[in-house]
């Protein structure tokens, strides 16, 4: 009866937001008196408010604003999907493909006044993506090659030829970047279904220095490093105007047609000593940002965890000292909660393949698994297990800069020194949020209430190192 009573006043509270009569605020809520839940929100709210002062500031992200230019894009790109599902798979995709159109028609029609409008909108976000990727893997090269059309096959074997002989260097060196694919509003709309929000601790950062963004933890996919420093869906460009960023990603990624492209277009570039080392001298300003733990980490990505891979990876802190550049930690709270996973023991065979397949082909294949549509077909045959990510907030907070001197070739000593000072600075930033996690900027979301976000607190453990 207390939950179905919270329920009902959250969808009040809902239409009352949507009408202008309240604003939004972390810390609306109601709780039973005899509530534990509620002794400790009272208590968080008589806290000092002083440590909030060392926290990192929450940035506000650029308007982006969605016209009907780009939902007519939107459409075209899905037609144009459903068409080439069908001529490779045929008459069996039409069931499926209109059930998937039904899925994502927010995404071209968002009902505003519905007040479940604009989560729908953005789940339609998600399951394009999806689409798009097994498409651009698996339909779009099937179709080049066995479609009606010589000339699309020929041009797609010239493609082919051309990136793998004469291209391949482009994924290390920085170029090819689009700046207005980042600005993109559908970046906007996939942020906010987490959503995904940027805190720093300094804007102060010199637009004609070098910098390498150590971003932690892997989680499954990465979703927060994507969002923070390939799009501007949470204002990266607005916090530390001048700089000219890269992510960088596995060299794996840039071994498939037509996605490739896309990566280079949003400005993110193969993880190798060539890439590293080109990003941070390419010109004053840049600079690029590693998902340090990589695959490895992935496999112990869990809700609250702080399981890091970096005890031994030190090629990040010598390129820093080769460079000059500016050694910047970055922690995301929540990366590791968009998906659940199995956690295999470290002596057992599926562990062992899993490392295995690591060392082969630079990926993991955790077994992870997230959430279903709350009104799709799949939750009612199946239940709430799916494949989508769930909507767990992702707090990216970017600490201070820790500099580093230029020495073409480090001592192990030195490499060593500045390796303990940016994990020292990684852990102090992770513990200082975490305490005090209830008193970050949210931006006024009307999603976080703050017995929620208690309750995230406390599942938050305490950093370890591998």
């Amino acid at each position: 009866a207390r939950l179905a009573r919270r329920a009902l006043q959250r969808r009040r509270r809902h239409r009352r937001r949507a009408h202008g009569q309240m604003p939004r605020s972390v810390d609306m809520f109601t709780f039973d008196n005899h509530s534990s839940l509620a002794h400790r929100v009272r208590r968080a709210r008589e806290e000092d408010d002083d440590s909030i002062e060392n926290l990192a500031k929450y940035i506000e992200p650029p308007e982006m604003l969605t016209t009907t230019w780009h939902k007519a894009a939107a459409l075209t790109f899905w037609a144009v999907n459903f068409y080439l599902w069908f001529a490779v798979i045929g008459k069996a995709f039409v069931p499926l493909g209109l059930y998937f159109t039904a899925l994502v028609k927010s995404v071209f029609i968002t009902n505003l006044s519905d007040e479940y409008g604009p989560h729908a909108e953005q789940a339609g976000i998600v399951v394009m993506i999806y689409a798009w990727l097994l498409s651009a893997i698996f339909i779009y090269p099937t179709y080049c090659v066995f479609g009606p059309s010589v000339w699309l096959r020929n041009a797609f074997l010239v493609y082919i030829g051309w990136y793998l002989i004469l291209d391949r260097r482009a994924p290390a060196s920085g170029k090819r970047f689009i700046p207005l694919f980042r600005r993109l509003p559908f970046w906007r709309v996939l942020s906010e279904y987490f959503p995904v929000r940027l805190h720093v601790m300094s804007r102060k950062l010199d637009p004609a220095g070098n910098y390498l963004f150590g971003y932690h933890p892997h989680g499954i996919i990465g979703v927060g490093a994507l969002l923070t420093f390939a799009t501007e869906a949470t204002g990266f460009s607005c916090a530390f105007p001048g700089l000219d960023l890269r992510l960088l990603t596995l060299s794996l990624n840039f071994k498939f047609p037509f996605t490739r492209e896309v990566l280079l277009a949003l400005g993110i570039n193969a993880v190798s000593k060539e890439s590293v080392i080109t990003n941070l001298t390419r010109q004053p300003g840049a600079s690029c940002a590693i998902v340090i733990g990589g695959a490895a980490e992935a496999l112990d990505a869990k809700a609250g965890s702080a399981t890091l891979t970096l005890a031994r990876r030190k090629g990040f802190v010598k390129m820093a000292l080769q460079t000059g550049a500016s050694l910047v930690p970055v922690f995301a709270y929540g990366e590791n909660a968009i998906f659940d996973q199995t956690i295999y023991p470290e002596d057992s065979r599926r562990r062992r393949f899993q490392l295995y397949c690591k060392q082969l082909i630079g990926v993991t294949p955790p077994a992870f698994y997230g959430r279903s549509l709350s009104k799709g077909l799949w939750r009612r045959l199946f239940g709430e297990v799916g494949v989508l990510p769930k909507r767990e907030p992702i707090e990216v907070v970017v600490g201070q800069p820790i500099a580093v001197p230029r020495i073409s070739s480090p001592s192990t000593e030195i490499i060593d020194e500045y390796h303990k000072k940016y994990c020292d600075a990684l852990k102090d930033l992770y513990e200082t949020h975490r305490r005090a996690f209830h008193k970050l900027n949210r931006g006024h979301s009307s999603d976080d209430l703050l017995s929620d976000v208690l309750s995230r607190r406390d599942r938050l453990r305490a950093m370890q190192f591998r």
